[in-house]
């Protein structure tokens, strides 16, 4: 099993040497302790060692946050300039025969058109879900081909879904309760699948995969849905994970227990438990957690220093190891 290294020592010491390939890989942890910058690192380092990096950013912080504030640190980090790529998704019709599909905003022009021309008086609001419905399905330029950092904003949950394959509509039922509602049987054939194919890459991050379902469904009600949508994205990303050789980081929110509060458990519960072989908690280097743990490290901890512990390893105990790391403005040592 081949090893994508992150550069952060305690990361790399406690997963064997980096981020396994053919598997997913989970980070968790509470907000400001640093996951997405420790994920733009995993990107950046595997753009280093000649390979492109994906990143789904359902969040929307890297383009206004991470790289205006983080990427030039990287660059000196890694001793060479770094290339970050926003793709843009577009929606797009589907097409009888090899005719490539018009895109959203052509199909919008056209209808517009079309009910100015009849005298028809509609407004923005009318022509949105006209034109969602007759474009189902998403497409993708790659400028360039070359090791680079590609990160796509996703922050729907049904945008999210649809990139893997899965066309879903969000429906609310009489008891309030949200639900998804397939439209036609998932494919693999994704446009996911695609981009990984096209740019050869190497690292898939979901950052945060928590933030989608959250939004979308808030109430305890709601599990079903999030349950099944969370279920069919990653199963979606394993088999990427076997057919392409990729490794995935899966950063992930925190669940709280009221009564024992050192207990957090990582967002999405046993789906996403089942489906990452390995598992790690970012804490503040002081924090304490059930059970005795070992460190590699010796050197004195601080409320500014960072912990790595170890929730799930096939050969190690929950809870069993961790590793201190420090954060500056070249991300995570």
């Amino acid at each position: 099993m081949e090893r994508i290294p992150t550069r952060c020592k305690a990361v790399d010491d406690l997963l064997d040497g980096g981020l396994a390939t053919g598997t997913i890989t989970q980070v968790f942890g509470e907000k400001a302790l640093g996951k997405s910058i420790f994920s733009h690192q995993a990107a950046c380092s595997t753009v280093a060692g000649g390979h492109s990096a994906i990143i789904l950013d359902t969040e929307q912080s890297y383009s206004s946050y991470l790289l205006p504030y983080r990427q030039a640190g990287m660059n000196k980090r890694f001793g060479k300039e770094i290339a970050a790529v926003e793709l843009k998704l577009e929606r797009v019709t589907k097409q009888l025969g090899k005719k490539k599909g018009a895109t959203r905003g052509e199909l919008l022009t056209a209808i517009s058109t079309t009910l100015d021309r009849l005298g028809v008086s509609y407004t923005d609001a009318h022509l949105g879900p006209i034109a969602d419905i007759l474009c189902p399905s998403f497409t993708v330029e790659i400028p360039n081909k070359e090791p680079s950092v590609y990160i796509l904003q996703t922050p729907e949950v049904t945008d999210l879904l649809n990139l893997h394959g899965v066309d879903a509509n969000k429906e609310v039922s009489k008891g309030g309760r949200v639900e998804l509602r397939l439209r036609q049987t998932p494919t693999y054939d994704s446009v996911l699948h695609g981009i990984i194919r096209d740019t050869d890459a190497k690292l898939l991050v979901y950052d945060s995969i928590s933030a989608p379902f959250k939004s979308s469904f808030p109430s305890t009600q709601d599990l079903p849905a999030r349950s099944a949508g969370l279920a069919m994205l990653l199963s979606h990303a394993q088999r990427l994970c076997v057919e392409f050789g990729i490794a995935v980081l899966v950063v992930s929110h925190v669940s709280i227990d009221p009564i024992k509060s050192w207990n957090r458990r990582p967002y999405g519960g046993i789906i996403l438990g089942h489906e990452a072989k390995f598992s790690l908690e970012l804490t503040k280097s002081r924090a304490k957690r059930n059970g005795e743990t070992v460190s590699d490290y010796d050197e004195e901890t601080t409320d500014s220093g960072r912990a790595f512990w170890v929730a799930r390893h096939p050969a190690l105990e929950e809870y069993s190891k961790s590793g201190l790391a420090s954060i500056d403005a070249e991300g995570f040592h």
